[in-house]
């Protein structure tokens, strides 16, 4: 069926304002999939007020990534997509760079939008599966090392199985 007036006074637009201070609307029903904006709301009581994301990661470019996910699952749950379809999606959804995928990770955690942070943490499991040693699951996070090579001999004695995966 398709939508009436009366759908839309339903479901009214709330403003979010985004860190860096942009305005985004978005419909009620999709923005209150996240715990934290369906709480302010309610302690709110009106949808006429612009509802503050104070986190550093909730940058406009996030949040519209954010939405755009937000979005196209509740697509889904209308539509009943099969699995394949949303598979899909959110496979294309997670292939994004590092940054991206890390200020997600955050945003989705501090909005509390449970599946969004899940899927993005998989994607970073992926990753880190990929690696054979942690020296690689350094270089493909560009992490520091910053043990003494005395410290790093310590560790080996002591969790031989990390460095060896046949060593189990």
């Amino acid at each position: 069926g398709g939508f009436t007036m009366a759908d839309i006074k339903e479901d009214p637009d709330i403003t979010l304002e985004t860190y860096d201070k942009h305005h985004v609307k978005v419909a009620k029903s999709i923005a209150t999939r996240s715990a934290i904006i369906n709480m302010m709301i309610d302690d709110a009581g009106d949808v006429t007020e612009v509802v503050p994301l104070a986190d550093k990661s909730c940058t406009l470019s996030i949040i519209q990534r954010v939405v755009e996910y937000l979005k196209k699952h509740a697509e889904f749950e209308a539509t009943h997509a099969d699995d394949e379809t949303i598979l899909a999606f959110d496979k294309s959804f997670q292939e994004q760079s590092d940054e991206i995928i890390f200020q997600t990770i955050l945003a989705a955690n501090f909005l509390d939008i449970k599946n969004l942070l899940e899927l993005m943490c998989k994607k970073v499991a992926d990753e880190i599966k990929k690696c054979k040693t942690p020296d690689d699951i350094r270089d493909r996070f560009n992490i520091r090392q910053d043990y003494t090579p005395e410290e790093v001999e310590e560790v080996k004695r002591a969790h031989p199985w990390i460095y060896d995966r046949n060593a189990k």
